[in-house]
């Protein structure tokens, strides 16, 4: 008989056709939220007439162009990045 999954997130019993395919999904799905997330932000601070706006819209930018970054590692070569540090996990 088979195993009962523990959550929707347990892949254990998964094929292992359909595990990789799961993974690389997830992969892009988290840093095009990523990337979402630090777009939104840009946009945001690029608007933003308060003294010190200059500074605030570069940093945003600076982290939109490196989660784009991200995203297109994700996308292309199936990299794995974390979210805390923003550096590559290596396989």
């Amino acid at each position: 008989m088979a195993k009962t999954r523990n959550s929707a997130g347990d892949h254990s019993n998964m094929s292992s056709v359909y595990k990789p395919i799961v993974s690389y999904a997830k992969t892009v799905a988290g840093a095009a939220v990523d990337f979402g997330k630090a777009y939104k932000d840009a946009f945001n601070k690029a608007a933003d007439v308060r003294p010190g706006a200059n500074a605030r819209a570069r940093a945003a930018n600076k982290r939109q162009t490196a989660e784009q970054g991200q995203l297109l590692g994700a996308i292309l070569q199936g990299r794995k990045y974390d979210n805390k540090t923003n550096k590559q996990i290596k396989k």
